[in-house]
């Protein structure tokens, strides 16, 4: 029996062709140097979008565009990723924009409320991101989380306390409560100052929405009455109790 043929491999295909493939290897490679070295594609114009709070030159700092690096080979997700790095940053988009300009478009995080860590305050978007000290009155929300947070711009805070206390925050504000601080009491329940002074004693976040539906028609009351109340207690909204002055 004669022995069946091999088929030849695609290694022995293209052997004979090595040459003229390395030659066109060699011929890219040089066209990407040339590329990246022809000043035709270097970046002439940096344009800069949707920034109002953070200075166009606060990010073009933080981009670290290279002057004498074609567009087409400097890394825009870097690029993307060092402004982004700045706090009051949400997100960054880099666009090439032939032949030579460059178009940075952000969105800007929008201050939340501020939170309060022992002597340190500091203005939080709604993620918690931190974007800067709070180093005078406003009118955000107080969200007051205890000692031991290190408010660093740019960075999270993590704690349940702080997770919490947003999310009460959040509640208050649904059930049209103007609040001005929202803190915890020593066993953990919340307390809640309005921007007229007068606290709502609200213990756990179960029936929360319950309990200032009730804290809120007793205000009304109160109120109408101009009785001098100091706090309204619903932590049990079966039996809420009225703290005077």
């Amino acid at each position: 029996m004669k022995a069946r043929r091999r088929q030849p491999t695609l290694l022995t295909r293209i052997r004979p062709f090595w040459m003229p493939i390395g030659l066109c290897v060699g011929l890219l490679v040089a066209g990407l140097i040339a590329l990246a070295s022809w000043p035709g594609f270097f970046p002439g114009h940096v344009a800069v979008s949707g920034n109002r709070r953070v200075p166009r030159g606060e990010i073009l700092a933080r981009a670290a565009i290279a002057p004498h690096l074609s567009i087409w080979i400097q890394n825009s997700h870097a690029i993307a990723s060092r402004i982004e790095a700045i706090p009051y940053i949400g997100t960054a988009s880099v666009r090439r924009v032939p032949p030579a300009s460059i178009r940075i478009i952000v969105t800007e995080r929008v201050p939340f409320a501020t939170i309060r860590s022992g002597d340190a305050v500091a203005v939080v978007d709604r993620g918690l991101r931190v974007l800067e000290p709070a180093s005078s009155p406003d009118n955000l929300p107080a969200l007051v989380a205890g000692p031991g947070i290190e408010l660093v711009p740019g960075t999270y805070v993590r704690t349940a306390d702080a997770v919490r206390l947003r999310d009460a925050y959040e509640a208050v504000a649904a059930a049209g409560v103007d609040a001005s601080e929202v803190s915890l009491d020593r066993f953990g329940g919340l307390i809640v100052t309005r921007r007229d002074g007068l606290e709502l004693l609200l213990g756990t976040q179960d029936a929360l929405k319950e309990k200032l539906t009730l804290a809120n028609a007793i205000v009304a009351q109160v109120l109408k009455g101009q009785r001098r109340v100091a706090a309204i207690d619903v932590r049990a909204p079966g039996a809420p109790v009225l703290v005077y002055r």
